[in-house]
């Protein structure tokens, strides 16, 4: 049996170091046949010699476009592209500069990674397995450990209920982590990523899905600069009666929001704002009293996050003993 091609996008901001780590991970796959589309977000720093040089260095096939070059441009069989977007317009309008150029070179499977993750030398073969054998699956992802072996619990959540913004993501959820909303959220109890399933949401540092399956839902939403972009691509796949599935046979570490630690704190935290309730508004239809409560809980919410990041920040620094 002949593998079909994967193309698999991978978007740098700023963290050329762990691109080239993930790009060292990518190259010793045993899954054939693939290619890496690379796409520099508009890092303004020296992430693209940098990339570029690796590119070199490792003797690798690539090819070097701008991003209205990547709209129209040439193809390359397999090995790399590299492409320089001319703005950074956020996480879902960087990929789909990558997804838009795998759509136009016909792969049938398109991988978006992130680049603070280091994939296993067997990780892909399960992911197209699962594809190719469950003809309702649309998007499939990896079982993801951090660096210390530990599970990642973003890798297999369920769709966030409207409990779920009162009780885990509010300030109940802060001063009670362990409720049964959080359980219930993570399958904390009833799952021990031991074999497929099919799940909700999985994470957004790992997602293979269908061309085909993209050309029906559309890109991933440009609206949304940072954040939120599972829940969205779930309801979207909720609209054609399509599933989502864990395969645990793979497996990946995820470092952590790496780009993100690149940009400041309170950006971020109104960028999560409001992609959640553009999501709220947009994609769940919740009515207005509801839409004002969790604009007053993000605020709430991400005050005390950000409260107990710089208290943190600052026991670190030996002000507090």
């Amino acid at each position: 049996m002949v593998n079909k091609k994967v193309s698999i996008v991978i978007l740098n901001y700023k963290n050329w170091q762990d691109t080239v780590e993930c790009l060292q991970s990518v190259v010793n796959i045993t899954y054939q046949p693939w290619r890496v589309i690379i796409v520099d977000n508009d890092s303004q720093n020296d992430s693209l010699t940098r990339v570029e040089a690796w590119l070199a260095g490792h003797a690798h096939v690539s090819l070097m476009l701008t991003r209205e070059q990547a709209e129209s441009g040439p193809f390359l069989d397999h090995g790399f592209v590299l492409i320089q977007s001319e703005a950074n317009r956020g996480y879902a309008a960087g990929n789909n500069i990558g997804i838009r150029w795998a759509i136009r070179a016909g792969d049938p499977y398109i991988l978006i990674l992130n680049n603070d993750t280091v994939v296993e030398k067997e990780f892909l073969e399960p992911l197209v397995e699962l594809l190719e054998m469950n003809t309702t699956c649309a998007l499939v992802g990896p079982k993801i450990v951090d660096s210390d072996g530990n599970i990642d619990r973003n890798c297999a959540r369920r769709r966030p209920e409207m409990g779920d913004y009162f009780f885990r993501l509010s300030i109940w959820g802060r001063l009670f982590p362990d409720n049964r909303w959080h359980r219930k959220h993570y399958y904390i109890g009833e799952y021990a990523y031991n074999e497929p399933r099919q799940v909700d949401l999985i994470s957004g540092s790992c997602m293979l899905i269908r061309a085909v399956v993209i050309k029906q839902v559309g890109l991933l939403d440009e609206k949304t600069f940072l954040f939120l972009e599972e829940p969205i691509l779930h309801e979207k796949l909720r609209s054609v009666n399509k599933s989502t599935y864990i395969a645990p046979q793979s497996l990946i570490i995820h470092k952590g929001s790496c780009s993100t630690k690149k940009m400041l704190s309170l950006f971020i935290v109104r960028k999560l704002m409001e992609s959640r309730e553009y999501y709220l508004k947009v994609y769940r239809n919740y009515p207005l009293w509801f839409i004002l409560f969790q604009r007053i809980n993000n605020k709430l919410y991400c005050f005390i996050s950000l409260l107990k990041h710089y208290c943190f920040k600052i026991k670190k620094r030996g002000y507090f003993h």
